[in-house]
């Protein structure tokens, strides 16, 4: 498929939901504070973009979110390449991988309230435990996945170790990485917001319940809605310059 027909289906479908939007706002649901309608959505997002407070809003988050997943990475790499490595380390440390991937972003709140209380720090912590296992795991996956053979063949021709760790470790390693950051992307984004909404001192998450409290719904919304492109935009760009890495290698 082009890449016009590309946009213009995008467009279309971006057309249905706004009109879909519009049609319940002012037909089904006729209460702003319950559903507003993407008049007043835009009108707020706009009131908060001119005054400069929703773009320091979205580099408060976006500054904790690629923090813990630059920890999660740094962290998880290791560790899933010790886990692919050695068995014993694997059989170790799997359980608890397995635990911490199954216990949900508000179980760690009363753990970083008593270490850290309400600030920067407890989302970071909160995000990088949510990203952790799911980088260990692809990065242990891709380890496995080395052909054995090649690393022997290495050794025979005395290849050097930092080549052997480069090209073939790393070759190997490197689409689950890319699989592993795509996935983590959307959830660190949605996870730091949540962390936000419960410990934030500052950042789209607070902002968002603070709309809340005083029902303010047109700004919930409108917040949302700049969380939701800034999400996407990410995870668009990194898709992007991943692809066109690829192609830049083919070519």
């Amino acid at each position: 498929m082009t890449t016009f027909l590309r946009i213009k289906w995008f467009l279309l479908g971006l057309a249905v939901v706004l009109i879909a939007w519009f049609a319940i706002s002012n037909f089904l649901i006729r209460s702003p504070f319950i559903f507003p309608g993407p008049d007043l959505v835009f009108k707020e997002m706009w009131e908060l973009a001119k005054t400069g407070e929703l773009f320091v809003l979205l580099f408060n988050t976006f500054a904790k979110a690629i923090l813990s997943l630059s920890l999660a990475l740094l962290v998880g790499t290791l560790l899933g390449f010790l886990m692919g490595i050695f068995n014993w380390f694997n059989l170790m440390f799997k359980p608890l991988a397995m635990v911490l991937r199954s216990v949900p972003i508000v179980s760690w709140l009363s753990t970083v309230l008593f270490l850290w209380g309400i600030g920067w720090r407890s989302v970071v912590f909160i995000v990088f435990m949510t990203l952790l296992p799911q980088i260990m795991f692809n990065v242990a996956e891709g380890v496995r996945t080395i052909d054995v053979k090649l690393v022997e063949m290495a050794k025979v021709y005395n290849v050097p170790k930092r080549k052997v760790f480069k090209t073939i470790y790393m070759g190997s390693l490197v689409p689950f990485l890319v699989s592993a950051i795509n996935v983590s992307i959307g959830t660190m984004w949605k996870s730091a917001i949540v962390a936000e909404y419960l410990l934030g001192g500052t950042g789209l998450g607070v902002r968002i319940q603070e709309a809340k409290f005083f029902i303010n719904t047109p700004r919930v919304f409108a917040l949302t809605l700049s969380a939701v492109f800034v999400g996407l935009g990410l995870e668009f760009v990194f898709s992007w310059l991943w692809e066109k890495k690829l192609y830049g290698k083919s070519g």
